[in-house]
């Protein structure tokens, strides 16, 4: 088992916790249940994941093109100017 950290409030108070006496068939439930909340827990979306998801995948890419867009069209019409 790797040492735990001191600065790990977490793992510092589960060390804390007194042993409790558990038959095998109990302990298996608690870790099946704990286990089971935890990925419950962990496939909930959260509303910073979905908004970096929105960024990445709709805002950003808009941004872009939109900008690229703007910045083409000014430039052609600013060579029209010079050219035309």
């Amino acid at each position: 088992m790797k040492p735990q950290s001191e600065e790990d409030p977490l793992a510092r108070a589960l060390a804390e916790l007194p042993a409790v006496p558990l038959d095998p068939a109990r302990a298996d439930v608690v870790r099946r249940s704990a286990r089971a909340a935890l990925i419950a827990e962990g496939a909930r979306p959260r509303p910073l994941a979905r908004l970096s998801l929105a960024w990445s995948a709709v805002i950003l890419p808009g941004v872009l093109l939109s900008s690229g867009a703007v910045y083409v069209w000014v430039a052609v019409q600013k060579i029209g100017q010079i050219y035309g």
